[in-house]
């Protein structure tokens, strides 16, 4: 996919200092001139910042996949849950939804939420309900 976004960068750069369209350069110039390099700068750096944020989406929507087929393959999400919650009480993973987008993972709170729910669609007890039911059933 980078590969991809290389090759459109450059095919735009190209395209644009060909067709004369750096718009600081006196007429149509090619590669060998100095003059392109801030313009060229200027073009590769909005390309690879679009491209990051596709790169970005698109990864995030590959791991909720990957998630998903985690959870299916072993049959249930109470060993993702617990591993994701005791990574997030040791600070090695904690983000959240305002800072996804540096990263290329979906927030914390977000797939454990996810998890939860396929538990409780597939009728699994997780160790934080069962933590509730015990805690509610001593009190009573």
């Amino acid at each position: 996919m980078q590969g991809l976004i290389f090759s459109a960068i450059f095919y735009c750069v190209n395209f644009a200092v060909h067709n004369g369209l750096v718009w600081f350069a006196d007429e149509s110039l090619g590669w060998a001139d100095l003059k392109l390099l801030p313009g060229l700068y200027l073009y590769w750096s909005c390309g690879r910042v679009y491209g990051n944020f596709a790169l970005g989406m698109l990864s995030r929507k590959q791991e909720k996949a990957a998630d998903l087929y985690s959870w299916k393959l072993i049959g249930r999400a109470e060993p993702f849950i617990t591993g994701i919650r005791k990574l997030s009480d040791l600070n090695l993973i904690v983000f959240d939804k305002s800072s996804e987008w540096k990263y290329s993972h979906p927030a914390t709170a977000e797939r454990l939420a996810a998890a939860e729910q396929f538990a409780k669609a597939n009728g699994e007890i997780t160790a934080a309900s069962r933590t509730a039911v015990t805690a509610g059933s001593e009190s009573g």
